[in-house]
């Protein structure tokens, strides 16, 4: 027989317990994100000062190879030496065939365009980009923001100037896979202190 006073007593705690569960579930993962993101800045500090490659833990498949900041957008964020998914996870992503932070060229850096490069959709011409690499850092003005077909490799190609070319998906607010990428390239500066 059906007991009414029961369920009334059980269905709030059922809820309780189910919100509990999430709500654990969350903190969780924002713990798991805030611990991963201090492993991988100790592990850039480590790059820096002993100038090798220093894993954020033993399994990873990526490690750091340096730090972008654009301070107009509020962006801060460590690049990864490569594009694989557990690397975007935790951060943007060098492209392997481009030029190194520190080198000359056209240095590719991708990322996802809900996570690290979201701040990406407020960034305008003249905007100064900074790249933190092992031995010094640089600074770029940015030129050119558009966006263009994924289809599109002539932003990942070699140039004869030194140049950053930041990439992410495209349009910022789609739900699920974006086939366009929004492309922000800047151009090498001789001093910072000219625009400041």
């Amino acid at each position: 027989m059906f007991n009414m006073k029961k369920w009334i007593f059980i269905l709030p705690l059922l809820f309780i317990g189910v919100g509990l569960f999430f709500a654990g579930k969350s903190f969780y993962y924002y713990s798991k994100s805030i611990a991963a993101y201090h492993f991988i800045e100790n592990a850039w500090e480590d790059t820096k000062e002993k100038k090798e490659t220093t894993k954020p833990w033993t399994w990873a498949d990526f490690h750091p190879v340096a730090k972008l900041q654009i301070e107009s957008i509020d962006l801060q964020c460590i690049i990864m030496n490569q594009i694989s998914d557990e690397a975007l996870t935790f951060g943007p992503g060098h492209l392997s065939r481009t030029s190194l932070p520190g080198q000359p060229g056209n240095i590719v850096i991708a990322g996802h365009r809900d996570g690290h490069f979201h701040k990406l959709n407020s960034i305008q011409e003249n905007d100064v980009i900074s790249i933190e690499g092992i031995n010094q850092s640089d600074f770029y003005i940015v030129t050119e923001i558009t966006p263009t077909s994924g289809q599109d490799i002539y932003w990942t190609e070699q140039t004869e100037t030194d140049v950053i070319t930041l990439i992410t998906c495209y349009p910022f607010h789609y739900i699920g896979e974006a086939e366009d990428r929004f492309i922000v390239r800047a151009e090498k500066m001789d001093t910072y202190s000219t625009l400041q």
